[in-house]
């Protein structure tokens, strides 16, 4: 990681947070054709939202609308994508991986490096940003939400990114699964601006 642009602070916690994957991971995470049918359907919306914050970065995040980068610019900082199996299929089609300057963490190895006491997790955004997208059936009991027919279920998709301290958005989106394809059921359920 010698001719990395990062800064040497946010290169020894990328070493960090490599070590601290390297002690959860016990296996290796599965390739794009060993996922089922609904996994590889939401590999190809993760991929899309991946492509949109690329997007974003390259024509919005400036440091006129997040002055907070004025003092850590993203080039400096390594890029954390935390997500779910079918993402990380996303990833490694879409990103770099090989780069000191990103990386990509399942959600459970994430919330695992945040609670470690040795870890620092950084919650001032000055070695890392992040985006995350992830999927679940945690549904909200307070949500109204139509009854499904037999077979089919609701995922939530849940994605957004922090780019700095009080720089970031979030956001919730109910998808249907009926077994064959995964359609968009309510687009932005919950969301927040910071």
């Amino acid at each position: 990681m010698t001719d990395s642009p990062l800064r040497s602070p946010a290169q020894e916690w990328r070493e960090a947070l490599d070590r601290f994957i390297a002690s959860q991971r016990s296996a290796p995470l599965p390739e794009k054709e060993d996922l089922d049918p609904r996994q590889n359907a939401q590999r190809r919306v993760t991929g899309g939202v991946l492509l949109q914050f690329f997007d974003f970065l390259e024509k919005t995040a400036s440091e006129e609308l997040y002055p907070q980068l004025v003092e850590h610019p993203l080039p400096e900082r390594v890029f954390v994508f935390v997500t779910d199996e079918s993402g990380h299929c996303a990833a490694r089609e879409l990103m770099d991986l090989s780069t000191p300057q990103a990386t990509c963490i399942l959600q459970e190895e994430w919330r695992e490096a945040i609670e470690d006491p040795v870890f620092d997790d950084d919650e001032t955004y000055i070695h890392h940003y992040q985006f995350w997208s992830v999927w679940h059936r945690n549904i909200p009991e307070n949500w109204e939400v139509p009854a499904l027919d037999p077979g089919t279920e609701y995922w939530l998709h849940e994605e957004g990114f922090a780019l700095a301290d009080g720089a970031g958005r979030g956001a919730q989106h109910l998808w249907r699964w009926d077994g064959t394809e995964l359609s968009l059921a309510e687009e932005t359920m919950t969301s927040w601006t910071s």
